[in-house]
């Protein structure tokens, strides 16, 4: 069988939850301690210090309690009840409180990602309004640049042209070439023909 609650001890043994507790605090009935901090008494330590009756048709343990007993212990119970309500409105204040609290931090932390993103378009626009000023100040020069090129060109042509038409006229202006001479003879010598030796004896 199951430990017992206080309650259930109370009811088995005909006694009243006082009566379980002070026995429990005298040391003449052992029990345990659960997650809750409530008492778990096994039944065969209730049964040694408060003799249990089993009806005989069920097999069952019958509530001893007397009317006063009972009432006795609802009496005592409403405390307990009354306290554990109040410790779960105290929880759920503080948790109502707690969620008020986190509600209150995330539309502090939506407000501050609102005003970041923001603050990034407005910056990110008139980074984008720089560039494309900084864009359009570089064509212009290089426009400029390519006129003044042009421009450059087409005057070192015409100076060109000019100084061409300058030469075709000095050339016209200067007298034909003369004819030029015959060759002059080479001036030098024909060679003598071999010298002929005779001997003395011919």
């Amino acid at each position: 069988m199951s430990k017992l609650s206080l309650r259930e001890a109370a009811k088995l043994a005909g006694r009243g939850k006082t009566t379980i507790h002070a026995a429990i605090h005298d040391g003449r009935l052992t029990a345990e301690r659960n997650e809750s901090g409530g008492y778990e008494i096994d039944p065969a330590e209730l049964h040694r210090v408060f003799p249990l009756k089993v009806d005989p048709d069920t097999g069952q343990l019958i509530d001893q309690r007397t009317p006063k007993d009972r009432q006795d212990s609802n009496d005592a119970e409403r405390p307990s009840l009354s306290l554990a309500l109040s410790r779960t409105a105290t929880r759920t204040g503080r948790a109502g409180g707690a969620l008020a609290t986190a509600e209150q931090e995330l539309a502090e932390a939506l407000r501050e990602i609102e005003r970041l993103k923001t603050e990034a378009e407005r910056e990110t626009r008139h980074a984008r309004e720089l560039a494309e000023k900084e864009i359009g100040h570089l064509r212009e020069t290089l426009e400029v640049e390519r006129a003044a090129k042009a421009e450059l060109a087409a005057a070192h042509a015409a100076h060109l042209a000019d100084l061409r038409r300058e030469l075709e006229q000095m050339r016209a202006l200067m007298p034909p070439p003369a004819p030029s001479a015959p060759p002059a003879p080479d001036p030098t010598p024909a060679p003598s023909p071999p010298r002929r030796w005779r001997w003395p004896w011919l």
